[in-house]
């Protein structure tokens, strides 16, 4: 009577349970990762996006000519800040320094050039102003010169 008991109660009643039941779970896991550049900071993060459907297959009717299954579904999306990573980016530092320092230089360099032409156009402008301002002092003596009618 006892083995008849525990054969009941391990095998038959869950077995009975677990027949109707047809579970469908399908789960779709989505990583996404994110890099942002930021100068010299470079920011990583990942994002778990977990989208799981669970269905179960109800079967209805009572004969077993008239039954007809349908599947309710249940649908989960869940998303979760996996990892988050920041690096300073210091070749990318070094090459930015490297890159203003040139900029820099050539900067100045061109900011020299442009005072020693614009000193030497001024220069020639009074160079030029002065030759005429003596044109036109000759061209005066010449005119106020009176003529000799002796």
């Amino acid at each position: 009577m006892n083995i008849k008991k525990h054969f009941l109660i391990f095998f038959l009643i869950p077995m009975t349970f677990l027949g109707q039941n047809n579970e469908t779970v399908k789960e779709v896991v989505t990583v996404k990762r994110v890099i942002t550049n930021n100068g010299q900071n470079i920011t990583i993060s990942e994002q778990q996006e977990t989208q799981q459907i669970k269905g179960t297959v109800v079967v209805a009717g009572d004969s077993i000519v008239n039954q007809r299954a349908v599947e309710e579904s249940i649908q989960i999306n869940d998303t979760i800040k996996a990892q988050e990573q920041r690096i300073k980016d210091s070749v990318n530092q070094v090459r930015v320094a490297e890159l203003k320092a040139a900029r820099e230089a050539e900067l100045r360099a061109s900011i020299e050039a442009q005072k020693a032409k614009a000193e030497a156009q001024k220069k020639a402008l009074e160079e030029q102003y002065k030759k005429q301002v003596e044109a036109l002092e000759e061209k005066r003596k010449a005119l106020m010169k009176k003529p000799d009618n002796s």
